[in-house]
């Protein structure tokens, strides 16, 4: 229950050409261009070509749980969303069962990593992904445990500090894309951020390229109210 701008309608059918792919994907619009409703969008196109009835997954930072829930009831209303949060918490396979979305928490993530791990998802949401940018995390690693047929990052600042945060993104989103992390920093890092390699800087560009969309206010300014 929305009408999505023109930019908006090319990045639905780039997630849904990925998901159809089975390929994850960094959604890195500008904060304020829709990424929220885009992802919507493209968990109801998902969930209406399913026909197994596997439910995708949202986790997000504590904070704007509640927001994914108000904004999912609005745009999205058909949708059966399940919140996994709080004491009283849980995820059998009845309230799975019962849910085409299922939404929760990083740090609920973290604590019940082997009840999310054992479960097929059809997507899986990372919202304001740069959570995801320590390898060495405990909820990166759970993160790593989740399985499912696609996953989408979502953030503004996909790399806010150095390449290998960048490669901590991928390697979660799709796995060995960037090669392991001693491969990634010998053959890219290092030489783009040492030495400023400009060649190695456009491989690294053109091989992300096709996962990761990204547009400023600036790209889209005619197409904002």
């Amino acid at each position: 229950k929305a009408e999505l701008r023109p930019y908006q309608t090319s990045g639905l059918a780039w997630l849904s050409h990925l998901h159809e792919l089975k390929m994850g994907a960094v959604l890195a619009d500008d904060m304020g261009l829709g990424k929220t409703v885009q992802t919507l969008a493209h968990l109801h196109r998902a969930h209406l070509g399913a026909t197994d009835g596997v439910p995708s997954l949202i986790i997000a930072p504590t904070s704007v749980v509640s927001n994914w829930r108000a904004d999912a009831e609005r745009f999205v209303p058909s949708m059966r969303l399940h919140v996994h949060q709080g004491k009283s918490r849980a995820l059998t396979k009845r309230e799975l069962d019962k849910a085409d979305v299922v939404i929760t928490s990083y740090p609920i993530l973290q604590r019940d990593e082997a009840t999310f791990a054992k479960t097929n998802w059809n997507v899986v949401v990372f919202d304001e992904a740069q959570t995801l940018k320590n390898p060495r995390a405990k909820t990166y690693q759970a993160a790593q445990a989740i399985a499912a047929r696609q996953r989408l990052a979502l953030t503004g600042t996909p790399m806010e500090n150095h390449l290998g945060e960048l490669w901590a993104l991928f390697n979660v989103m799709s796995p060995g894309l960037l090669s392991d992390l001693e491969t990634f920093n010998r053959h890219f890092r290092h030489r783009i951020e040492q030495n400023s390699d400009n060649d190695r800087m456009n491989v690294l560009r053109s091989r992300v390229r096709p996962f990761l969309l990204r547009r400023t206010r600036d790209d889209v300014l005619k197409e904002l109210p």
